[in-house]
């Protein structure tokens, strides 16, 4: 019993098959979800009458911060995306994720990352500003707690785990599909999840660039957002320009699952499917362009309203073709409404409601009256809750068979969905009808008439909180003695229905190959692999064999060192931030140096375990993998990193220029910061890309001296531009340069700073790589970790060659 205990938590806990992490997904994000209702269900009850006292305001609008941040970051796409991570590969014929270690990192970042969030409730304060952090509310003087500074913390280490799911899956959509599954014949769920990705590429670095101005500034004293120059209005521009587009990073994975799902009900193909995957790339482009009427009554001018009212009009634009689309696949059809089939549509239904009074939102005029109140309360939620929480459980009913191998309750489920539907409905209608009660406010007096339409939300709340009591016992009683399933009980077209349930560790025996009529080959004929044993000798993804114990020890493909490089980060980042700041401004801030060292220790051990660890990963040379069939996967995982890193940094850069721009003087250029220290640092640099250069030509011509020396002087030079930057460093702190130029001392430290911790980074690969090449590494045709380093090196070249003119040139 206790070897078998211990077999199950190794399994869990040190996994890196994609089924077994999409699990844990959904899991935790279901946990996460009753964290978050909770603090909802306590909100509608102090809101219930008038003059309520169940809550303070500091608690209230701590639980209302906590709430949504849970909710958005925590909640809605890691529930997506654990449908991905268990789906996606069934679907395309792929026999996991392309960098297995790397989606077992992910989670467990993730994990952390919402203990990390939660535990704010016990330092003081939690955050208390709502879930869109606006400065200079976030300044000490307003929020003086750390609280603040671990939901910080936790919202970087949420960003990384983001980051490395979104490289991970383009790379295996984009180069591990099955021969013949073009992109045009992709079902929805994958569109939707590939088109997802993209945005998060392009939304998220510019979220993790504002979060860590937010970091610093409270961390260390800088003043980004405590200054009239950047403050508020900075803020506001790099936050949205996230913001907005992160509603539909959290809506399209539901509207995938619905358009899968409909069809295999409605028994008939999806309609215009062609036009439904422009529709979600035309929404995508356009949301990034439309941040700006979150900030109509900032002042930004007649023009610019006019502008972001355009766009905030045409983004619904694409909407209206899914929606049509949905319709007409329904027409004439003979529905069969099991429970995944009413909860997608009735997400589709919330979703129109909360479409149509979004809309509203795009009139300055109607903005001005309603942005404030619980009408955008209503709208928020009717999109977020209604069309992406209520579309994911229909996902979850649908699915359900499929990850376990049993039915669940039929009637007990429609059940829930009425229940839904019903206390969803009661819940947020009449907060549109509430237009002139502001937003999160604790309490309000009974002259107000606001009390009978609270007191009918609340009902509507408990009524819809109570009804998932229903789905997490119906799952529980299915999972432990649900009928078998069988592969197919829907009847389904997509190709993860062709599989056993639950399907085996591979996935696949044979790599299925699609036909242009459609059809789906296995072995050379059309059929199912249904029936196929997991005990054959099939390898998993790692090039490791299945045993006839897999399903009591799932040894195969485990690795402990994903779960450990999380915990270091998150000990590393904990000790950052429970350190005691004091006043008054600049902060003199005591970070905890036991955690600190704790974490630097645990994470150099695990990124030695890591790169040592036997765990190879097998490249499928006949799939369909256009546009980038030349390219190999961790080349393509690395520009698609690098991608995001442009993002990033060029929101530093976007920040610095905000607000010079804005400040009436600026330094002459040399008279804070030495040209020559900079003009020094800058031929230090550009002079390790060509020793970067010569180390790959030396190991092409296997001449390992010529390795060995230009590895070493690649070293050698990153460390003389960091040692040039501790000087200069060190020279600007010992003056008085915050106090004399507070905005170009903030923008120099910190976009200079994260570049150096990028360069040291680099500096750790090349130290990696030289052990290996001393050893005798990369002169024999293995020599493309070189490129992949080379890449990586040019990359933090180029950025420092942006950088020296800002700050000591212009």
């Amino acid at each position: 019993m206790t070897e078998q205990l211990a077999a199950t938590a190794k399994r869990w806990l040190y996994t890196t098959n994609h089924k077994d992490i999409g699990v844990l997904y959904i899991v935790t994000s279901l946990f996460f979800l009753v964290a978050a209702g909770l603090l909802a269900m306590t909100m509608r009850t102090q809101l219930s009458v008038p003059d309520n006292t169940v809550l303070t305001p500091e608690i209230f609008n701590q639980f209302v911060t906590v709430h949504g941040l849970l909710m958005i970051f925590w909640v809605l796409s890691p529930f997506a995306f654990g449908f991905a991570n268990y789906i996606i590969p069934l679907q395309i014929g792929a026999r996991d994720l392309a960098f297995p270690r790397l989606n077992a990192m992910s989670y467990w970042f993730y994990l952390f990352s919402g203990v990390m969030i939660i535990m704010s409730f016990f330092f003081g304060a939690a955050p208390d500003l709502g879930w869109t952090l606006y400065s200079p509310q976030t300044s000490f003087e307003f929020a003086p707690t750390i609280g603040l500074n671990l939901g910080a913390g936790g919202l970087i280490l949420i960003v990384v785990s983001i980051t490395m799911s979104s490289v991970n899956f383009l790379v295996t959509m984009f180069k591990m599909r099955a021969p013949g599954l073009k992109l045009s014949r992709m079902s929805l769920f994958p569109w939707s999840i590939l088109v997802t990705i993209f945005m998060m590429l392009y939304a998220f670095p510019s979220f993790l660039a504002a979060v860590l101005l937010l970091y610093v500034d409270r961390a260390f004293g800088t003043f980004y957002f405590t200054s009239i120059q950047g403050g508020s209005l900075l803020w506001d521009n790099v936050f949205w320009f996230f913001g907005h587009p992160e509603v539909y990073i959290v809506l399209f994975p539901a509207l995938g699952i619905v358009a899968d799902v409909i069809p295999t009900f409605a028994r008939r193909p999806l309609y215009g499917t062609k036009y439904v995957i422009g529709a979600l790339v035309a929404a995508a482009v356009i949301s990034f362009i439309v941040w700006g009427h979150h900030m109509f009554l900032t002042g930004y001018g007649i023009l610019t309203d006019k502008l972001y009212t355009v766009t905030t009009v045409a983004v619904s634009l694409p909407f209206d073709v899914i929606v049509i689309a949905l319709i007409e696949t329904l027409a004439m059809a003979k529905l069969r409404l099991k429970a995944a089939a009413l909860f997608t549509l009735g997400a589709v239904a919330l979703f129109v409601i909360g479409g149509i009074t979004g809309v509203y939102l795009a009139s300055v005029a109607l903005d001005y009256a309603l942005r404030g109140t619980y009408f955008v309360v209503a709208h928020f939620h009717y999109i977020m809750v209604g069309g992406s929480i209520m579309g994911l459980i229909g996902g979850l009913y649908y699915w359900f068979p499929k990850i376990t191998g049993r039915m669940y309750n039929e009637s007990i489920a429609r059940i829930h969905f009425v229940f839904s539907f019903v206390g969803f409905n009661v819940l947020y209608f009449p907060m549109f009808l509430l237009l002139d009660m502001p937003r999160r406010i604790a309490t309000y007096s009974p002259d107000t008439g606001w009390g009978l339409l609270n007191t009918t939300a609340t009902v509507g709340g408990f009524i819809f909180g109570g009804a998932q009591l229903l789905l997490f016992y119906n799952l529980y009683r299915s999972l432990r003695s649900g009928p078998p399933s069988g592969p197919n009980p829907w009847n389904g077209w997509t190709l993860e229905w062709a599989l056993p349930s639950p399907p085996p560790a591979h996935d696949f025996d044979t790599i299925p190959t699609f036909s242009d009529d459609g059809t789906i080959h296995f072995k050379g004929t059309a059929g199912l692999p249904n029936g196929s044993s997991p005990g054959n000798g099939i390898g998993e993804p790692n090039g490791s064999s299945v045993g006839n114990g897999y399903v009591a020890l799932h040894a195969e493909g485990l690795s402990p060192w994903p779960i450990l490089m999380a915990l270091s980060s998150f000990i590393f980042f904990l000790g950052l931030t429970i350190g005691k700041p004091d006043n008054p401004q600049p902060v003199s801030y005591q970070p905890f140096w036991p955690l600190i060292a704790d974490g630097v220790i645990l994470g150099i051990i695990s990124l030695f375990g890591y790169s040592r660890e036997r765990f190879t990963v097998h490249e499928d040379s006949h799939v369909e993998s256009w546009p980038f069939r030349q390219v190999p996967n961790m080349k393509l995982g690395i520009w698609t990193f690098l991608g995001a890193e442009v993002i990033f940094f060029g929101v530093l850069m976007g920040a610095y220029f905000f607000v010079r721009t804005a400040a009436p003087t600026w330094p002459i250029p040399g008279t804070v910061f030495e040209i020559r220290n900079g003009f020094a640092m800058t031929l230090v640099l550009l002079t390790s890309s060509l020793t970067a250069i010569m180390a790959l030509a030396s190991a092409r011509a296997g001449n390992r001296n010529g390795v060995i020396v230009s590895l070493a002087g690649t070293l050698a030079l990153g460390a003389a531009f960091l040692y040039i930057k501790a000087g200069e460093w060190f020279t600007l702190g010992g003056s008085d340069v915050f106090k004399n130029y507070p905005l170009p001392a903030t923008s120099y430290f910190i976009t200079t700073g994260t570049h150096g911790v990028h360069v040291f980074a680099g500096m750790c690969m090349a130290v990696y790589l030289l052990a290996n090449a001393v050893k005798g590494k990369y002169v024999n045709g293995d020599h493309v970790t070189l490129e992949h380093f080379g890449l990586y090196w040019h990359f933090v070249d180029i950025v420092w060659v942006f950088l020296f003119p800002l700050f000591y040139l212009i």
